[in-house]
């Protein structure tokens, strides 16, 4: 079997069937069915550096195995963080938020060992690929996210500044996570690598966010410039005589009924 062929059977395939899955699962058709698809999927794809380990696309699922412990434990710890606080529905109990913020920041923990220690991705001998361009892209977009989150709340929100200065301070540790390894470097990894990698991500980021405020720019003037040119609506002529005749009759006739007794 050709290395092409066992990368479309062993990866490319399974890749697939995780947003069909999801999209299943989304439907509501059959959720059951399509949540076990996209695991089966998900799954697959990362064990695929061990299924087909010749192909170099094994490479982002091997980084995906190797984040998932933390990615689970900080999805843990956002969900009780923000369900353990002051929501309307679904409040869950006030040790979530406790529990929530100690698995956040064990996450953020062992992501740093992962970065500065001894469990950095390691794939064919080498650092991952992908994980010199995950890293420095999850800390900037993580502080960008907290950053906004914290003004909205304080912007729009009622009663949310203990949420707002939660969400302040785990930006700043964000930050201060990249400033130090953007100046020491790890044990497979350079700060001059990081650097390099973090201002690539923050040029994708910041165009990725350019990208899409042009295209809303560019539907909302071709909607306002097709309604500015639309002719205002004509008024109606008032009803003639025997229009309103034929109206009244029309009412006359489901109108009625026996009298009362």
């Amino acid at each position: 079997m050709g290395a092409m062929l066992e990368a479309a059977i062993w990866f490319w395939l399974p890749l697939i069937l995780v947003p069909i899955g999801l999209g299943i699962t989304i439907s509501g058709k059959n959720k059951t069915i399509g949540k076990v698809i996209a695991a089966i999927g998900l799954i697959l794809v990362m064990i695929s550096a061990w299924t087909v380990p010749s192909s170099d696309s094994s490479a982002a699922g091997h980084l995906l195995l190797s984040i998932l412990g933390p990615s689970i434990l900080m999805g843990y710890g956002l969900y009780g963080v923000v369900f353990g606080g002051h929501v309307p529905v679904a409040r869950l109990d006030k040790s979530a938020r406790w529990s929530g913020i100690l698995a956040v920041i064990s996450s953020l923990v062992i992501f740093c060992i992962m970065h500065w220690g001894a469990l950095t991705p390691i794939w064919r001998g080498s650092v991952n690929p992908y994980w010199i361009v995950f890293w420095p892209t999850f800390l900037m977009f993580a502080t960008a996210l907290c950053s906004l989150s914290s003004v909205a709340l304080v912007g729009f929100g009622n009663d949310r500044a203990a949420e707002s200065i939660k969400l302040a301070a785990l930006s700043t540790v964000i930050v201060g996570i990249a400033l130090a390894a953007m100046f020491f470097g790890g044990e497979q990894t350079t700060a001059e690598e990081f650097r390099g990698h973090l201002w690539l991500a923050a040029a994708d980021i910041f165009g990725t966010i350019g990208g899409i405020a042009l295209a809303i720019g560019a539907f909302t003037i071709v909607i306002w410039t097709y309604e500015s040119n639309l002719k205002p609506p004509l008024n109606s002529e008032p009803p003639t005589k025997e229009e309103i005749k034929h109206v009244v009759g029309i009412a006359k006739s489901h109108i009625g009924g026996e009298d009362d007794e």
